[in-house]
């Protein structure tokens, strides 16, 4: 029988610490048991992983950059050059791994005990539910990062076989899909939970969607090299339009209608349980996790109010310009202006410059400025999912299964669409877009790719979908062409890249009107406003200085290999006693 620690560093849970306990005593009353479930949700705050790491390994794609040079460690991740000395890939499997023994324990022991069967029944069977889930999820990241990997169902025992080979991921999605499918009964939805900290039953038929799609998706197979999709992918369309259909139909949650507050309300450290659109999130606690708003967000100097904000990572200056100018997402999402030590300044046409703007220290309430101003962990919540991803992922799968978009389909597109317009131009934004990208099953589907990268920018979530698309090379590769038409002057660009930025504080003191972002004006004087930063790449240098930096982007990634997976560290095969090696690597 094996001992094990339990603890929580979340912002919901205080358990004791450096406590051991056995299998039987840990699930002899609902307190232990419970206790033991959350050392999972635990696990999710480590530093290895979504405090810190997490970001890294979901970036460079079209519309999250990291703009670092290589360093053996984390930006190697992001640039698809990691090799097998990366210490940092290790450290991210061991957790998974941790978590997943953390979760066979609970799954092996949990139903043989005394509160499975008496008055605490129901609550010994959501913490399943919950345990069950949140296994897969792991499993779903060790399949997306490394291809096929060993799959561990039961709990370590004395005796047992400590080096197992790969399993084919395919057998690994249908075991945990269908898992999946019969614990639902025992998660409630949000509306009992009243949270969105713990799995709920909406998440967890979303994340069964999302691993379907996955398995449905196109990956580099292991061995064979070549990038294909899982084996009777159409059923698992139909799995994923299930699920997200059944969601939708509860009415359990829906849009929150200003986009904003989606993101504003997590750095409030509150709860949307008006909308719930938010169906999970990881808990950080603040000043002990989670660096949401200081390592990822809008650039913020640490001698402003708010405090430090010196985000890792960006978004190319193509991604503004990519959106509907009057589409309100754009300016949660990402700015042209950012706070150094003058205060509030218009960015200098850098992609180096752009942020992921849905996370700002400005945002966070109560502040983290003054004495709080150094520290890196701001505890803001993390969104695993959300509700929209639910709607697209429905728009997309009704696609696919009936080879055109069906009139639900284009309901669902619609839904996302309308709470990005304003009122006055939805005919036009909305009904006349939808009905113009309806005209067939690949013009809809393309701009199911783009509504993402509209509604989910920052949100690392993108990686991942290009990789099922079968376009992370393609995009990649036309986000570096659309930046230098930007820098070159394209004429594609010449008439909405403006040439000076024309600005002014409004009353508020953090927020930099903009008046021309989408068009050119001469270089004279507009009373109320100032000038701001003429054209930079007129010149050679400032050319060279950005070629520079955006080379770094995925500049390991060969799109003829497809190598998105990543390698093995040279730790966990030498550990693996002769069982595991880089064969997924062509």
């Amino acid at each position: 029988m094996s001992i094990w620690s339990l603890s929580s560093c979340t912002d919901y849970l205080k358990t004791e610490s450096n406590s051991t306990f056995t299998e039987e005593k840990v699930f002899s009353n609902l307190d232990f048991a419970t206790k033991a479930v959350n050392g999972m949700y635990a696990d999710l705050t480590s530093n290895t992983w979504y405090t810190y790491n997490y970001l890294f390994f979901k970036v460079d794609n079209d519309i999250e950059i990291n703009l670092s040079a290589n360093n053996a460690s984390t930006t190697s991740v992001s640039h698809y050059a990691a090799d097998e000395g990366n210490g940092v890939t290790k450290s991210v499997w061991d957790l998974l791994y941790k978590s997943i023994e953390r979760a066979n324990t609970i799954i092996d022991d949990l139903p043989n005990s005394p509160i499975w069967t008496n008055e605490f029944a129901a609550k010994a069977q959501q913490l399943y539910g919950e345990t069950v889930t949140l296994r897969a999820n792991c499993y779903y990241e060790l399949i997306s990062m490394w291809g096929d990997v060993p799959f561990k169902e039961k709990s370590s025992q004395s005796g047992d076989n400590f080096f197992l080979p790969k399993t084919d991921r395919d057998s690994i999605y249908v075991k945990l899909i269908k898992e999946l499918a019969e614990v639902e009964k025992y998660v409630p939805w949000m509306s009992d939970t009243h949270t969105s900290q713990r799995v709920n039953k909406a998440f967890v038929k979303g994340l069964r969607a999302k691993m379907a799609l996955a398995y449905a998706g196109y990956s580099l197979r292991n061995k064979t090299f070549e990038t294909r999709r899982g084996k009777d992918w159409q059923a698992y369309y139909k799995i994923a339009n299930q699920e997200c259909r059944e969601v939708i139909e509860s009415g359990k949650h829906q849009l929150n209608p200003n986009f904003a507050n989606i993101f504003k309300t997590m750095q409030s450290y509150s709860m949307d349980l008006t909308y719930n659109e938010v169906l999970f999130e990881v808990a950080f606690g603040r000043l002990v996790t989670g660096r949401i708003a200081e390592l990822f967000g809008m650039y913020f100097d640490q001698s402003t109010k708010y405090g430090r904000g010196y985000t890792n990572f960006n978004v190319p200056i193509s991604y503004f310009y990519s959106f509907d100018r009057t589409d309100t997402r754009r300016n949660v999402s990402t700015e042209l202006y950012y706070y150094n030590s003058n205060g509030v300044q218009a960015i200098s046409f850098n992609a180096a410059r752009a942020c992921p703007c849905k996370w700002r220290k400005s945002w966070i309430n109560p502040s983290m400025g003054g004495s709080y101003a150094s520290s890196g962990y701001t505890g803001v919540n993390w969104p695993m999912m959300r509700y929209a991803d639910i709607v697209l992922m429905y728009a997309e799968t009704e696609n696919e299964i009936n080879g055109a978009p069906t009139t639900a389909a284009k309901d669902a597109l619609s839904s996302v669409r309308n709470r990005a317009f304003p009122a006055a131009l939805q005919v036009s934004k909305v009904k006349n877009y939808v009905d113009s990208v309806a005209v067939s099953k690949d013009a809809f589907f393309n701009a199911i790719v783009d509504e993402r990268a509209w509604e989910f920018g920052g949100e690392l979530v993108r990686k991942y979908d290009l990789v099922r698309w079968n376009l992370l090379g393609t995009k990649i590769n036309k986000m570096k062409d659309e930046c230098q038409k930007i820098i070159n002057d394209d004429p594609k660009y010449a008439k909405i890249v403006p040439n000076y930025l024309f600005t002014k504080l409004l009353a508020d003191g953090e927020t930099l009107d903009i008046l021309n972002p989408d068009y050119r004006l001469p270089s004279t004087a507009i009373p109320g406003y100032s000038i701001s930063y003429g054209w930079p790449f007129a010149s050679a240098a400032a050319k060279t200085s950005f070629n520079t930096t955006m080379g770094y982007v995925a500049n390991g990634y060969n799109m003829a290999k497809n190598n998105h997976l990543l390698p093995l560290s040279s730790g966990t095969i030498s550990s693996s006693n002769g069982t595991l090696s880089n064969d997924q690597i062509p």
